[in-house]
């Protein structure tokens, strides 16, 4: 069933990615073409990227929702083992009960590298927010509450790694973690898509050029840091894979 809400949820944000950037995406395609629409359509991107931005939140929470009442049935991979009656671990089928699955706990080492590797991504991602919508990007309105969205999910990995030295707390961290930082990757986008016009912005109404630097920089952490997420949740995870490998 937690599986269901992490797929569910992740195909919704997805859903709503592909409709926040539609018309950027069909202009593209129209330009290729020759047509002209492209040169108008991908302005309605600055009205379905809202819109978007809301499915994509939902998705999210009900993703990250499924993954925190995972089971370690829903692990049920080869990362997962289970003890038979002479004491020796194999690998668990998929769909395993979880009462005869066991997950064993990290490594105290990896564990740790965990906590503190979330721990400082929160704290990055927090004064990145915490700066663009006092310092480079005040009184913006409704968008604030968009740009603070980072802060809610950053938030709430160090809320799961709290009990990441668990097997199980590991991998609801690890799948939660997933589906946010392939959509942040994704939402990275729409800053890079918006460089010229916002430059172009800035430059008009005559901003200083510390906030223009800071406005674009801090637009892109959060991408960055859906990145380095993936990233090291890979190699913790491989790590984990071979410390029960050997058993």
């Amino acid at each position: 069933m937690a599986n269901n809400s992490v797929k569910t949820g992740g195909i919704l944000a997805g859903g709503g990615c592909l409709f926040g950037l539609a018309p950027l995406i069909i202009s593209f395609i129209a330009l290729a073409f020759g047509s002209d629409i492209g040169n108008v359509l991908h302005w309605y991107t600055f009205m379905t990227a809202p819109v978007g931005a809301v499915v994509v939140i939902v998705g999210l929470v009900i993703a990250i929702v499924g993954a925190s009442k995972s089971t370690p049935a829903d692990f049920a991979d080869p990362v997962s083992t289970s003890a038979d009656n002479s004491g020796s671990k194999t690998a668990a089928a998929p769909g395993t009960s979880s009462a005869t699955v066991t997950l064993p706990p990290l490594p105290a080492a990896l564990a740790r590298s965990v906590k503190l590797a979330y721990a400082i991504g929160f704290g990055i991602v927090l004064a990145s927010c915490v700066m663009r919508v006092t310092m480079f990007q005040p009184f913006s309105g409704i968008l604030t509450l968009f740009d603070l969205v980072p802060v809610f999910f950053a938030g709430w990995f160090i809320f799961l790694a709290r009990n990441a030295h668990e097997g199980l707390g590991f991998l609801r961290l690890y799948q939660s973690q997933f589906v946010v930082s392939i959509a942040g990757c994704v939402a990275g986008l729409w800053p890079l898509i918006t460089m010229d016009t916002s430059l172009s912005l800035l430059e008009y109404e005559d901003v200083p050029s510390f906030e223009m630097v800071g406005t674009l920089i801090t637009g892109f952490i959060p991408a960055l840091a859906s990145i380095a997420s993936l990233i090291f949740a890979g190699v913790a995870r491989a790590r984990y894979r071979r410390s029960i490998a050997k058993g």
